[in-house]
């Protein structure tokens, strides 16, 4: 008779819990973004992730460099499409700072950043996105106005610039 009972508990703890995790989860998610420079930014990014349902501040902070690797690897096939378009020497010189910033973010600053989060190193993290921020700024700058990577470059920004708060956050 204990034995349907002690069931019963743990059937009931089990669904409380699967029913409330979801919203422990939203509120880290709002509290981190709260201390992040883009807060929008940061809970739509996150949310749009299901990772964060249940993730830690570490694990928020993976989600945002993940979000910087994946809009680098469109930001290269975008660059590499506008410079078989024979740009002028300008924009082609723009082009391939551009081109050679976010090869670097994907080869370097990312992955280190991953590593700074999973191995609890988190000042790296802080430097390498506040440098690929930098760089998709410098970016943007180099066309001396609107660029056709605008979109790209306020999105890698903002998002190394939320990843790099996160990981100070853990500091």
């Amino acid at each position: 008779m204990k034995t349907p009972m002690l069931f019963a508990i743990l059937s009931f703890a089990q669904i409380l819990l699967i029913a409330f995790l979801p919203f422990a989860s939203a509120d880290l998610v709002d509290d981190t973004c709260k201390k992040t420079p883009y807060s929008n930014f940061c809970v739509s990014a996150l949310r749009s992730d299901r990772r964060s349902a249940t993730a830690y501040t570490a694990t928020l902070g993976l989600i945002m460099v993940d979000k910087v690797d994946a809009n680098a690897e469109v930001t290269l096939a975008k660059i590499q499409d506008l410079l078989r378009g024979s740009p002028n020497p300008g924009t082609k010189q723009a082009l391939t700072f551009c081109e050679g910033s976010y090869k670097f973010a994907r080869s370097e600053l990312v992955p280190s950043s991953k590593d700074s989060f999973t191995g609890s190193v988190y000042k790296f993290a802080v430097d390498n996105m506040k440098r690929a921020a930098s760089q998709a700024s410098e970016c943007e700058a180099g066309f001396g106005g609107k660029s056709p990577l605008s979109d790209s470059n306020d999105y890698e920004n903002k998002a190394a610039s939320v990843a790099s708060a996160i990981a100070s956050l853990l500091l």
